[in-house]
């Protein structure tokens, strides 16, 4: 920068790092809060093509890292470039259109936003470090052995991306008859959360291949990574216990609130309106559709 253009930018740069009672104070003396504040807020009114910004999110109370994040998105809204390097998976995913994974130097995953954090979520969740899935006990009585959305049908049959009416088809290999088999599911986050379960429903079984279908008119679930855990019971003795893999990708549209701390499970849309009965002229109505 021009000695012009620090002069012009000097008291900007010192309010947004909020450090204008240690401003005279030597650098070396600055605790590594204060640096990172006072380097992010350097950096971000260089107006740079390219800002690199490497765990900023880490340091500062709430209200500094909203102030980030909305520098940020204005340096992206004015055409330029921004890298993001973090942990905090809600940051990412209301800032990032592209996402790269990278695990002991070696990208495991590349793409869109929604697939590859949903991804990371569902592998730390499981322990997994290398990405490889544990095989599970073979039974010859029956076993579940696929799982997919079939409606609405999409390029990817295990993410879904909106709010319509959604139905989950689960293939079952029979292999010997079960006169009284038991079915139960349930789905869970990435987390190991309860979300829903259902059953169990009471299945007469010859052998062949089976579709048991869940129909649900929405599953209004805030984006992210989720597990759906299904059974297999003849009476009372387990036959098969399957963690469908790949996890349930859910990309749709956010529906929360933006602040992190009020962000729920549930990704429900809302209508807004308000008036006023009070007043004999008309006063309008405001609408907020979301």
């Amino acid at each position: 920068m021009s000695r012009r253009e620090i002069i012009s930018k000097f008291d900007e740069i010192v309010a947004f790092a909020e450090l204008e009672k240690f401003i005279d104070t030597p650098v070396k003396h600055y605790s590594s809060g204060m640096y990172v504040r006072l380097a992010f807020a350097v950096a971000a009114h260089l107006e740079p093509e390219i800002l690199l910004v490497d765990e900023v999110l880490a340091v500062g109370d709430i209200n500094f890292q909203k102030k980030c994040l909305g520098k940020m998105d204005d340096v992206a809204r004015a055409g330029r470039t921004v890298v993001l390097v973090s942990h905090q998976l809600n940051q990412i995913r209301r800032l990032c259109h592209r996402v790269v994974w990278i695990d002991d130097g070696r990208i495991r995953r590349d793409g869109p936003t929604h697939e590859v954090v949903s991804a990371y979520e569902s592998a730390m969740a499981r322990g997994d470090s290398s990405g490889t899935q544990q095989e599970r006990a073979v039974t010859s009585k029956a076993r579940f052995v696929k799982w997919e959305i079939a409606d609405p049908h999409g390029d990817n049959p295990h993410t879904l991306i909106d709010l319509d009416p959604v139905t989950v088809r689960i293939t079952l290999d029979v292999g010997q008859p079960i006169k009284a088999a038991r079915h139960g599911v349930a789905l869970y986050t990435h987390e190991q959360q309860l979300i829903w379960a259902g059953g169990p429903w009471t299945l007469q079984l010859e052998i062949g291949k089976y579709e048991l279908c869940h129909s649900f008119p929405m599953l209004p679930l805030r984006p992210g990574s989720y597990n759906w855990l299904v059974t297999l019971y003849d009476d009372m003795d387990l036959v098969d216990l399957w963690n469908c893999v790949p996890d349930m990708i859910v990309a749709a549209e956010s529906h929360q609130s933006s602040y992190d701390e009020w962000t729920g499970v549930l990704n429900i849309p809302d209508h807004f309106e308000i008036s006023n009965d009070s007043v004999k002229a008309p006063l309008g109505k405001g609408k907020l559709e979301r």
